[in-house]
């Protein structure tokens, strides 16, 4: 089995019917006869798009690598973004209705935030540094399910108390529950600090991770 990343908005479309018999996600292409074939019949396609509606806004004066679990598949952080200074792009969220389940629950996209001025190629592989890859400080969780869109900022518990030198919050058009911010390394909801992190949901419209300098 060949599992392979798509580019910003989109996922992988192909995992086998046969998943793990330990619970291990199986996700990508197969290879038989020295020919590719899909290995999910429901698309023609490799990647397909997410709901459109998370974006990731880039305001510092250099790169931040993203690196999504590359799930269903391998199940390490190698699913590569960069957001150059100054981007705005699209953060895959799958629709949880329609994209892959494990057994009969559906599934979220989890993102590692990384230092800035890490590159991805450096960054989205495993065991690539203090603070990098899966070390990095920082997790993106995004989800939507029954129609309901949540969006999360955590810590990388229990592998590192690292930080990041910069501030993540989550904006939009109209969001439930207050707010949810990463500012000097330490999250914020409605109520305060909070060591768990924060979650809001997206009530209508989009939202956008935005990464801002320390104040």
């Amino acid at each position: 089995m060949c599992s392979y990343a798509c580019p910003a908005g989109y996922q992988k479309s192909q995992w086998p019917s046969a998943q793990g018999v330990n619970g291990d996600s199986v996700g990508g292409i197969s290879c038989s006869g020295g020919k590719l074939h899909l290995t999910n019949p429901h698309f023609e396609q490799l990647c397909i798009k997410g709901t459109g509606i998370v974006n990731v806004e880039n305001k510092l004066g250099s790169n931040v690598a993203i690196c999504r679990t590359d799930y269903p598949g391998t199940e390490s952080e190698t699913v590569p973004m960069d957001t150059s200074a100054g981007s705005t792009n699209p953060l895959t969220c799958p629709n949880g209705d329609h994209y892959y389940h494990r057994g009969n629950d559906p599934t979220s996209a989890q993102y590692y935030v990384n230092p800035a001025g890490v590159s991805v190629q450096n960054a989205c592989r495993w065991n690539s540094g203090k603070d990098q890859g899966n070390k990095a400080p920082v997790n993106l969780g995004v989800s939507t399910q029954a129609g309901k869109t949540f969006l999360g900022l955590f810590q990388n518990h229990p592998t590192t108390n690292g930080t990041l030198e910069f501030d993540v919050e989550i904006v939009g058009d109209n969001l439930g529950g207050g707010k949810c911010r990463y500012h000097n390394g330490t999250y914020y909801d409605h109520n305060g600090g909070n060591i768990a992190g924060c979650t809001v949901e997206v009530m209508s419209g989009t939202a956008t991770y935005v990464f801002t300098p320390w104040s």
